[in-house]
């Protein structure tokens, strides 16, 4: 059995919870879902590079192309995510 005291679960249950705008937790789920598809994308490009049997050169320069794409599609998409945890950041402290 749990050592947990029914004094501490009741004391947590009834800590002040922020409230958030409804459209807060579709936008982080759309902006981290973006980011996964990007991650996704990002790994499959590489793993295709490394098997494809061209020169050296050649797959080192694709290598820093795949990346220079991935910190760029992905900075738009890190960015928003900072600031919707600026955003609860701050509804949080109001609270």
């Amino acid at each position: 059995m749990p050592r947990t005291s029914t004094a501490r679960l009741a004391s947590a249950s009834s800590m002040p919870c922020p409230s958030y705008p409804a459209d807060l937790l579709p936008q982080l789920q759309s902006t981290l879902a973006a980011l996964a598809d990007i991650e996704l994308r990002y790994h499959s490009d590489q793993e295709q590079l490394q098997r494809w049997a061209g020169p050296e050169a050649i797959k080192t320069r694709f290598a820093a192309q795949l990346a220079e794409r991935y910190r760029r599609e992905s900075a738009l998409y890190v960015q928003r995510l900072a600031e919707l945890q600026l955003l609860m950041d701050r509804m949080a402290l109001r609270h």
